[in-house]
């Protein structure tokens, strides 16, 4: 991913899951290391999806199933740092986890089964130290905060030297739109959308949306696929929920899901059917204006907030940014290096380069050049394990084997209750 040069018939030696050499000849005797024999295939580092949501572990395996070997996990609970330990320790295989902090949002619109709710500054300060305290990567933050609330948590996680990322603040943007720029991320171009044009599609002030995001070096996460996913459900209903793999969606959100999401979008109205036709076009169009004009994006999928999944989802993601115009290799890098600076792992992460992480994707074909090609890898390589196809279709099958209804619900009210 340092350029779009293609090297052909080079050898990727690795030791102890970190790449050690890279060289058309490279010195190896074949009998000190297990040799993989390509076959004209290509490789690129592995997928990371900078914005999911997951829900069991049976999302991280079918995260890896798909090549997606890391995830930024966005609204984070006590038992999404159990699973990352049990990661690192090897007790299962998925997607390498890095889990924000649970949602902090306002006490007026925040949700009380799942976000942090606090209108307090001193108290949102203490909020960051203690979840930074107990183990979360990052804070994570949404746009019902109140001005004073959200400056609190970004000088707190400053202080810290912790990143921020998530929605901004509607209040603050009008009182201090610059403070946003402390963010890492930006989630979602909808946000734009929402906070900078005002809900109209307005190229102008899309500009100057684009400028603030230049001059701040705040990354974009567009994460169009589950806006696309709603569009979809308002416009084409039950013909298009019935495509949709559900049984790989865990019962519990499931549930929520046919309470919530489902029944609205399944009931839109022609009107609002046709307005979100409308929004989701032009959320592709200002996502390219970003790209053209020079803002950082990084791949994102939403994942598990709708019907999409971490890793089909990603892809997903990647196929919508080019549809919307943006060149693949341009995608292709929101969804390796860029996303890899998002989670401060650029020096591990998101390259094929000696003294990196080996998270490889083995493909068919050239993937800037036919990026369907994402979509059956013939091997997936995390920390130098190597999944075979047929590795690959037993994570996929161990991605429709969920935890059952009850413990989903234990598992969250033991956070409600003790978190």
């Amino acid at each position: 991913m340092g350029g779009q040069k293609v090297l052909p018939a080079h050898t990727i030696v690795v030791r102890n899951g970190v790449i050690t050499e890279i060289s058309p000849i490279a010195q190896v005797a074949e009998s000190e290391l297990t040799v993989i024999d390509g076959k004209q295939a290509y490789v690129m580092p592995g997928l990371i999806d900078a914005h999911v949501h997951v829900l069991d572990r049976s999302y991280a395996k079918s995260a890896l199933a798909a090549g997606v070997t890391t995830v930024r996990n966005m609204g984070g609970f006590p038992y999404h740092i159990k699973w990352r330990h049990e990661l690192e320790s090897g007790e299962w295989f998925g997607s390498r986890l890095v889990v924000s902090s649970p949602i902090f949002n306002s006490i007026e619109q925040g949700d009380p089964l799942a976000h942090f709710r606090v209108n307090n500054p001193d108290l949102a300060r203490q909020a960051v130290r203690d979840y930074i305290a107990e183990g979360y990567d990052f804070i994570k933050v949404y746009e019902g905060l109140h001005a004073e609330t959200y400056s609190a948590i970004l000088a707190e996680a400053n202080t810290l030297g912790v990143m921020v990322a998530g929605h901004p603040s509607y209040d603050l943007m009008h009182k201090n739109l610059k403070k946003h720029g402390a963010l890492r991320t930006f989630e979602h171009s909808e946000e734009i959308y929402d906070g900078f044009l005002g809900q109209t599609f307005d190229d102008s002030k899309a500009e100057s949306a684009a400028q603030f995001f230049v001059e701040h070096d705040v990354a974009l996460v567009p994460t169009l696929a589950v806006n696309h996913e709603l569009t979809q459900l308002s416009n084409k209903k039950a013909d298009y929920l019935q495509r949709i793999d559900q049984a790989a969606i865990t019962p519990f959100a499931r549930f929520i899901y046919e309470q919530t999401s489902f029944k609205r979008w399944l009931n839109a109205s022609p009107e609002l059917a046709t307005y979100n036709r409308e929004v989701d076009a032009y959320l592709h169009h200002l996502t390219r204006l970003m790209h053209e004009r020079g803002v950082k994006l990084v791949l994102g999928s939403d994942a598990g907030a709708l019907t999409g999944l971490p890793g089909p989802a990603t892809i997903d993601e990647i196929e919508l940014m080019v549809a919307a115009g943006i060149p693949p290799y341009a995608v292709l890098t929101a969804a390796t290096v860029n996303a890899a600076q998002s989670i401060d792992m650029d020096q591990q992460l998101g390259r094929i380069a000696v003294g990196f992480q080996a998270d490889l994707v083995v493909l068919n074909e050239n993937p800037v050049s036919t990026i369907h090609t994402l979509r059956n890898p013939l091997m997936v390589i995390q920390q130098g394990r190597v999944f075979s196809s047929e590795d690959l279709n037993q994570l996929h099958a161990e991605a429709h084997q969920h935890s059952n209804w009850l413990l989903s619900v234990i598992r969250h009210l033991n956070y409600l209750i003790f978190g």
